[in-house]
């Protein structure tokens, strides 16, 4: 990430929530690329953090790494919560993008181990543009053993992928009796 693109109030984020000067605060989200959980994880690796970030619980039974574990979803749940809006939930936009780009097609070829995967936007934007053209390319791949399913957050349920598996075995179901029926035709003559 560019320098000049780094605001003000990441850096000031940063530097209130690690409690680390102005430079060293600048520095890690340099080193993170922006991101501030990234920032706050490197700030403790490079331990430039005093006080409040590097406090642990003393709870019974808690060992280091579920201290530092903790402190790291608590570094997640700060850079993240500039995220929601003023209700505290994410706004509709950022919902239908996450929705768009954190969901995939994946279409994934058993005998070879390939894998393709797109995310749901994308998908969506060629099944508009091209809607004769895709359906094509997807019963082509089915023809030569690719299978199709969702992943993502949204869209690894049970219920879709089970729809999916339902159309991959019907569409090979049908590949294989056109197969045969085109070998026991060819052998007759």
């Amino acid at each position: 990430m560019n320098e000049n693109t780094i605001t003000l109030e990441q850096v000031e984020h940063i530097k209130r929530t690690a409690n680390v000067s102005y430079e060293d605060a600048r520095e890690a989200l340099v080193q993170a690329d922006g991101d501030l959980l990234d920032a706050m994880i490197w700030l403790e690796r490079q331990g430039k953090t005093r006080g409040g970030v590097s406090s642990y619980s003393t709870k019974d039974g808690q060992n280091a790494a579920e201290q530092v574990q903790s402190a790291e979803l608590r570094y997640y749940d700060a850079a993240r919560s500039e995220e929601k809006n003023a209700a505290g939930e994410p706004t509709i936009w950022q919902k239908l993008k996450r929705w768009l780009l954190d969901n995939r097609l994946e279409a994934y070829h058993r005998p070879s181990g390939n894998e393709i995967q797109i995310p749901v936007g994308v998908a969506a934007v060629l099944l508009l543009l091209s809607f004769w053209f895709v359906p094509v390319i997807l019963i082509v791949g089915f023809c030569f053993g690719w299978r199709y399913r969702f992943a993502g957050p949204d869209l690894n349920r049970e219920d879709v992928n089970q729809v999916m598996e339902s159309i991959n075995d019907t569409a090979g179901d049908v590949v294989t009796n056109v197969k045969d029926s085109w070998n026991s035709r060819k052998y007759r003559k």
